[in-house]
C-alpha cells in the first residue's frame, strides 16, 4: 500500500529544526534513527514519527534534478528484479541558490528492520530471513548493485524490503558509478577532496561483485554487535553464492577493522572543514559530524 506523501509545510518544520541544530551542534531536537557515512535519517514529526527523513547535503539545481531521477530509476530497477523497495519519494526545498533535498519514507516498525530481526532470534543459518537475503545478492552485476547490511532491510516474516536508496549503487556500460559525489564531498576540506574521491570511488566497485557484498554483509554483523550470527550468516550467503568460492570470517573481520579506521579519518576531515567553515569564513556547515560531537 501506498503510504501519504509528506506535506511540504511538514519538510519546511523539519528543515528550520535541522537548521537550528547544526548552527548549535546539538541534534537533541531531533528524532535521529540513524547516522549514515553520508547522511542522516530523520524521524519527523519528533514526537511520534510517520515518516523518516535522509536528509542530503544542499545540491544546485541541475545536481538535484540529477539525484531525483538516479534515486528513481534506481529504485524501478531494484523493482524490476524482483526486489520489494519501500515507498520513496525525492523532495527538494529551495535555500538560496541552492536545493536540499529529502529522501522520504514511511517509517517502519523497529522490530522489522533486519538487525533487529536478527537480535530477537536464536542464531540459525536456515532463518528466512538470511535465505532471502543470500537470493537478494543474486541482483548483483556491474551495472546495479545494492547495499546488502542488515540494516538496510525489513522483513515482515516473508518479504525482504529494501530501505536503503539514497546512494544508488548503479553503474553505466563502461564502468563509471552515477552517483554523483562532488556535493558530498563539501563535507571535506578542498584539498582533500579529490584524493577522498579517488579513494571512494575504489571503494564503490566493492558492490559491483557479488562475492565482495557478501563479505560486507558480515562484516556489517561486528559493527552492529551481533557477532553470533557471524557464522550462520557466513553459511546462509556461501549456500547462495555457489559455485563462486567461499567468503569466510577472517575476510569479514579484516573488511570490518578496515572500515573502522577508514570513516573516523573522514571524520577528522570533517571537524576541520567546519573549523575552517564556521570559525574562519562564519558561514553555517551542513553536516552531521556524530561520531565527534553531537552535531
Amino acid at each position: 500500500m501506498s503510504h501519504p506523501l509528506i506535506a511540504a509545510s511538514e519538510l519546511e518544520s523539519l528543515e528550520d529544526t535541522v537548521t537550528v541544530a547544526l548552527k548549535r551542534h546539538d541534534t537533541s531536537g531531533l528524532n535521529i534513527v540513524g547516522f549514515g557515512e553520508l547522511s542522516v535519517a530523520l524521524g519527523w514529526p519528533n514526537s511520534a514519527p510517520e515518516w523518516v527523513c535522509k536528509r542530503t547535503p544542499p545540491f544546485t539545481p541541475s545536481q538535484f534534478a540529477h539525484y531525483k531521477q538516479l534515486v528513481g530509476t534506481y529504485v524501478d530497477q531494484v523493482r524490476a528484479s524482483g526486489m520489494q523497495v519501500v515507498d520513496t519519494t525525492v523532495v527538494g526545498l529551495q535555500r538560496g541558490d541552492r536545493t536540499v533535498a529529502y529522501v522520504v519514507q514511511p517509517m517502519l516498525a523497529a522490530a522489522s528492520l533486519g538487525h533487529n530481526v536478527l537480535a530477537a532470534c536464536e542464531p540459525d543459518p536456515d532463518h528466512r530471513f538470511l535465505t532471502a537475503l543470500a537470493d537478494a545478492i543474486g541482483i548483483v552485476s556491474t551495472t546495479l548493485s545494492i547495499d546488502a547490511q542488515v540494516t538496510n532491510f525489513s522483513w515482515d516474516g516473508s518479504v525482504l524490503t529494501l530501505i536503503d536508496v539514497g546512494t544508488p549503487m548503479m553503474w553505466d556500460d563502461n564502468g563509471k558509478f552515477l552517483f554523483e559525489m562532488d556535493p558530498f564531498l563539501r563535507m571535506i576540506p578542498a584539498p582533500t577532496r579529490r584524493l577522498v574521491k579517488w579513494d571512494m570511488t575504489k571503494v564503490v566497485e566493492r558492490w559491483s561483485d557479488k562475492r565482495q557484498v557478501a563479505i560486507d554483509i558480515v562484516a556489517n554483523l561486528y559493527r552492529e554487535g551481533l557477532t553470533d550470527w557471524v557464522d550462520p550468516t557466513i553459511t546462509a550467503l556461501n549456500r547462495g553464492l555457489q559455485p563462486i568460492k567461499p567468503i569466510t570470517a577472517s575476510e569479514a573481520l579484516r573488511f570490518y577493522e578496515q572500515d573502522a579506521k577508514t570513516w573516523p579519518r573522514l571524520k577528522k576531515l570533517q571537524a576541520a572543514q567546519r573549523w575552517w567553515q564556521t570559525m574562519v569564513r562564519r558561514r553555517p556547515y551542513d553536516f552531521f559530524i556524530h561520531s565527534t560531537f553531537n552535531a
